[in-house]
């Protein structure tokens, strides 16, 4: 199994990596996700990049 870190940003991004992750897991993708948050939610939470820092320590990011 695969170790994958996505993410979902704003306004359409999580529709659309929602719609994603089902068409993986029907193809029988072998992954465990990893969700980092990214956008403007996370500037508005004082983190002015918008990139959770978090997300600089994901595995996938080695």
């Amino acid at each position: 199994m695969k170790k994958i870190s996505i993410t979902k940003g704003d306004d359409i991004g999580p529709e659309i990596m929602d719609a994603t992750l089902k068409i993986m897991m029907a193809a029988g993708a072998q992954v465990d996700i990893d969700e980092i948050k990214i956008g403007g939610k996370v500037y508005l939470e004082g983190n002015s990049s918008g990139i959770d820092q978090q997300a600089w320590q994901t595995h996938s990011s080695k």
